[in-house]
């Protein structure tokens, strides 16, 4: 009952969303039995695509997550619930779920940054917050516009 309760938490946790969101589950989502986590484990999936809360997870722990999720849905597709797994099943589904949410935790781009930095010509730090998602999509615009500026250099000017 207390790994139960403690994966519902984490894939309540993991799946946590802003309140205007429309394809949200319910806050309180109960994903210990097989439909619950279908839907979890689906809108995770789907924040994982451009635009999505999850958009900046890296190829490489994209495909991580999908696996672990596909590990995980295995799992409770055999079992039905938490409630029937063994307790190995009960550790590997832990172990896994630890996994993702490190993952999703890392990149979410809802995620508040806080700064204290002194302005140039001052030595009073300001703090500054921005959300994870704003810096970026801010560093992958500066990228593409070094990129065009080095190509128009190697170009000639043009």
């Amino acid at each position: 009952m207390k790994f139960s309760c403690s994966l519902v938490m984490l894939l309540t946790l993991a799946c946590s969303m802003p309140a205007c969101a429309d394809d949200k589950p319910a806050p309180a989502v109960n994903a210990s039995n097989k439909d619950a986590f279908e839907t979890v484990s689906g809108w995770v999936r789907k924040q994982m695509e451009p635009g999505g809360r999850y958009a900046y997870v890296a190829s490489v722990d994209q495909k991580k997550v999908e696996s672990e999720l596909d590990d995980m849905g295995k799992l409770m597709q055999a079992r039905g619930d938490v409630e029937h797994m063994t307790a190995e099943e009960k550790q590997q589904m832990f172990v896994k779920q630890q996994d993702v949410n490190a993952i999703l935790a890392k990149h979410d781009n809802e995620r508040v940054i806080c700064k204290n930095e002194a302005p140039i010509g001052s030595h009073i730090p300001v703090k500054t917050c921005q959300t994870a998602g704003a810096i970026e999509a801010r560093r992958r615009g500066d990228m593409q516009n070094m990129e065009r500026s080095r190509s128009q250099v190697i170009r000639g000017g043009k």
